[in-house]
């Protein structure tokens, strides 16, 4: 597994902010799903007690990337269509842009949230196209969706943070050195707080830790969370997350360690152009779709 997280690190990033508590609703449905035989009926039912985060679960299911021939028009349906796992991992994505996103309307912000879905989507359709296990696709899924959700954080208190970010990326410095630099604090370790926090795995959790760390978990003896790292690397690269975010051309640690990543995954760069396209007919963009 990767080094674990150094406390006094941890203690730094942590100064002045706070981690938001995992929410209620999620705790209960943990509880539930806990349990040695889990009731969909009432796993449906802690979900529509609040109608925005069902609405959203819905409008989520329903959308053209599940494919789905018949509409779902209940939360219990969309249990047993698609499984627990799946429709909890929607839940919780659903959570946490309420959480870390309300009443914040800035255009970054938005981004942030839009550029997060992205890449959860796109890795986890990446993870099918492998024919990896759907607990397999579930988690990189989550892990698109957390991995830069301490930036919402940091951006509370830093509204030129995106400006900030971009200067220190066309230096070529790295994600992690400009934050300590000017924020002291960085995301991936205020990501994988959030994501402890809030019942994430230890695997996700580690991976978000060190998502701009290539160098360390390319070198960890798990292979799971070695596979999950190179699956949010090609996320992000097809979704184009540094020019969406930060108006770069040019990501420094896919232009160093695509290769290894790439051979996490047993493919080499002239095979991406046709995953691309695969990806393209699920009606998911890339940056191939501009070309």
């Amino acid at each position: 597994m990767t080094t674990a997280l150094d406390m006094a690190l941890i203690e730094r990033a942590l100064s002045g902010f706070t981690i938001p508590p995992r929410p209620e609703i999620l705790q209960h449905i943990q509880q539930q799903l806990a349990k040695d035989e889990p009731s969909i009926s009432r796993i449906a039912a802690l979900i529509n007690l609040d109608v925005g985060i069902a609405g959203f679960t819905l409008k989520v299911v329903n959308s053209a990337f599940f494919g789905l021939r018949q509409k779902i028009t209940s939360i219990e349906h969309a249990c047993k269509y698609l499984g627990l796992s799946r429709v909890i991992a929607l839940v919780r994505s659903i959570l946490l842009r309420f959480t870390l996103a309300e009443g914040r309307q800035d255009p970054f912000s938005q981004k942030l949230w839009s550029s997060a879905l992205h890449t959860a989507t796109i890795a986890m359709a990446l993870a099918k196209q492998f024919n990896l296990s759907q607990a397999v696709q579930d988690d990189c899924y989550s892990v698109g969706l957390f991995h830069n959700a301490g930036i919402a954080l940091i951006t509370e208190q830093a509204p030129l943070y995106a400006t900030v970010m971009q200067q220190g990326l066309q230096t070529g410095r790295g994600y992690s050195e400009i934050e300590e630099l000017h924020f002291q604090t960085c995301h991936e370790v205020l990501g994988y707080l959030i994501a402890q926090s809030w019942g994430l795995t230890t695997e996700l959790c580690n991976v978000i830790a060190y998502h701009h760390s290539p160098a360390l978990i390319l070198q960890s003896d798990n292979e799971y969370e070695q596979q999950l790292f190179a699956l949010l690397k090609l996320a992000e690269f097809f979704s184009g997350e540094s020019s969406l975010l930060y108006n770069v051309n040019v990501d420094p640690e896919w232009q160093n360690y695509s290769g290894a990543i790439l051979d996490v995954l047993g493919l080499d760069s002239l095979s991406l152009p046709d995953f691309a396209e695969l990806l393209h007919q699920q009606d998911i963009q890339t940056v191939y779709s501009l070309n």
